[in-house]
C-alpha cells in the first residue's frame, strides 16, 4: 500500500486538521499585515477572510480578530524552567501548547530564548495507548508565527 493510499488515523488527522487550520490562519493573517502583495490565496484563506468580513479599510482589525481567534483555540499554555538553584529567578525554558486532548490528543512543544521567545517549535499527536509521534508535515514558519501569539513569562 502507497502513502496516498494510506488511510490517517484518528491521530494524524487531528493534526493534519490543526496545522492545515494553522497555515490558513497564518496566511490570511500575512495578507491583512502586508497589504495583500503578491499573494495567492488558497480557497481556505479566502474563507476565512470572507468570515471576517476583510476589506482594504479594517485590514489591521481583521488581522487581530485571526490572532484571537487562534489565541482563544488553544487549551492551555505551559511552560517549564531548566535547573537551578532555588533562589533564583525561574526563567521558561520550553513550553507545550495544548491543542486536543484524549484521542486523539495533539500539542506543540518547542524552546525558548532568553527573552521568553519561541525560537524551535514542533508539532506532536497521540492516540489512546501510543507514544507523543512528531509531526513532519507541517509548515513551520505557520507554526513559529502560532507558538509566537502566546505570552511565555520571563
Amino acid at each position: 500500500m502507497t502513502t496516498a493510499t494510506m488511510e490517517l488515523s484518528h491521530a494524524e488527522a487531528n493534526a493534519k486538521g490543526w496545522a492545515d487550520g494553522i497555515s490558513t490562519a497564518y496566511d490570511a493573517h500575512q495578507f491583512c499585515t502586508e497589504g495583500g502583495k503578491g499573494r495567492d490565496l488558497s480557497r481556505e484563506v479566502k474563507a476565512l477572510l470572507h468570515e471576517h468580513a476583510y476589506n482594504w479599510d479594517n485590514a489591521d482589525e481583521v488581522a487581530e480578530a485571526i490572532v484571537e481567534q487562534m489565541r482563544e483555540s488553544v487549551l492551555s499554555v505551559d511552560v517549564r524552567s531548566d535547573w537551578q538553584s532555588p533562589d533564583e529567578h525561574l526563567n521558561p525554558q520550553e513550553f507545550q501548547i495544548l491543542l486536543s486532548t484524549g484521542g486523539p490528543a495533539l500539542r506543540l512543544l518547542g524552546d525558548l530564548d532568553e527573552h521568553g521567545t519561541p525560537h524551535r517549535v514542533f508539532m506532536q499527536h497521540q492516540d489512546w495507548g501510543t507514544p507523543w509521534t512528531q509531526c513532519f508535515d507541517v509548515d513551520h514558519e505557520a507554526l513559529m508565527w502560532f507558538a509566537g501569539l502566546f505570552w511565555f513569562g520571563g
